[in-house]
């Protein structure tokens, strides 16, 4: 556990303008909190994985999935084209089947499965016929022969569109200085639309760990949940595997694709933080940045609990539909609620920025830690 920080010395961290401002949004936080954390004491929680708080169980329930079959990993591969607007992407998901069956159910949608295979301890290989329900989202893996309970690893290639709906695996678009347009791809997945992106078991309680690789262009960055852990090269391509995630739910993960650009990070203990623009917005940077750190350090200190990643971005995203996403390591804004020029802005523009700034920072413990041990499924958290 870090050691407490004082409100005094967080504050000593902002400006004067930023420390008026990051008060109201702080408490407001806590106070949020403290209600989530009574609520979860009140929730009757069913005992073992196999349960659904929904009556009707998830194997009957068109809209949710059977309880028998635990992800515990994903090991996600993609590669987009820009220019294209699509991308292809492979994956190896571990997971246990806990009693016998020959279907399979995940999420998947707006997605084309060309291949399935599920691999078993003793090099037992399975083949399967995939069937799409675009009504419910589901996909249905069906195999010859019934799966014996155990470990397994299911392998999948897929193709998709990067969309223009501004959720799922999306492009987004903006001019530059001399009025070029320039495209970039982000992700939006909460609630429902990591499915968008590739077949998962896209429900907040199915947490997992993720390894995420992007395959990009050259004059290309990306960005995911985690620090990069490496970097190749293949066919003229720049190859970046990013670390281990924490294990967390699907609408959590996050990549990001395209011509940006970070500030130098400011470390908060062990965690470097930076915020990251399209080109020459980084001016607009600094006032967002200081609350950043500054809330970061109250949060840690007043829930007693280290920030559970290995560093934060924070995202102004051309296109985004909300004011900002909670993405573990990974938080998306729309530009306006990041991105200020404390010398002009008005009163109310500040004080938005360290608003939402602040909310997305406690995201990372109520939501992100918390979110499959208190809610379950949507229905519970809405």
């Amino acid at each position: 556990m870090s050691e407490p920080v004082s409100r005094r010395q967080v504050f000593r961290l902002a400006g004067k303008q930023a420390r008026f401002l990051l008060v109201l949004p702080i408490a407001q936080t806590v106070l949020s909190a403290l209600a989530i954390a009574h609520a979860a004491t009140t929730i009757a929680r069913p005992k073992g994985e196999e349960m659904n708080l929904d009556d009707t169980p998830g194997s009957l329930n068109p809209y949710r999935l059977p309880r028998h079959i635990i992800p515990h990993r994903y090991d996600l591969r993609l590669e987009p084209d820009l220019a294209a607007a699509s991308f292809s992407g492979r994956e190896t998901i571990v997971l246990t089947i806990t009693e016998a069956t020959s279907v399979i159910i995940l999420n998947a949608v707006d997605l084309a499965i060309s291949s399935v295979t599920l691999e078993g301890a003793s090099s037992t290989r399975l083949e399967a016929t995939v069937k799409l329900e675009d009504s419910t989202q589901r996909c249905h893996l069906t195999f010859s022969q019934s799966v014996a309970p155990g470990e397994w690893r299911l392998h999948l290639t897929f193709q998709g569109k990067l969309n223009d709906h501004l959720r799922g695996f999306y492009r987004s678009t903006y001019k530059d200085h001399a009025g070029v347009t320039h495209t970039m791809a982000a992700t939006q997945f909460e609630a429902t639309d990591a499915r968008r992106a590739f077949p998962c078991w896209d429900e907040p309680d199915f947490k997992a760990v993720f390894a995420t690789t992007l395959v990009i262009d050259p004059g290309l960055t990306a960005v995911s949940n985690t620090s990069i852990a490496s970097e190749s090269k293949e066919a003229g391509k720049r190859v970046l595997r990013f670390a281990d995630s924490i294990k967390m739910s699907t609408y959590l993960v996050a990549f990001i694709v395209g011509q940006i650009e970070a500030t130098a990070p400011i470390f908060v203990g062990k965690t470097p933080l930076r915020l990251w623009t399209v080109p020459g917005k980084q001016p607009l940077t600094p006032f967002g940045h200081e609350i950043a750190v500054a809330s970061l350090t109250f949060f840690e200190g007043y829930y007693g609990i280290p920030y559970p990643g290995d560093k934060l971005d924070l995202l102004a995203i051309p296109d985004f539909a909300s004011g900002a996403m909670e993405n573990l390591g990974a938080i998306t804004y729309r530009e306006t609620a990041l991105l200020v020029d404390r010398q002009t802005a008005t009163h109310g523009e500040l004080e938005r920025v360290a608003d939402v700034v602040a909310h997305e920072n406690a995201h990372m413990w109520f939501g992100d830690l918390f979110v499959g041990i208190i809610c379950r499924n949507w229905k519970q958290w809405h």
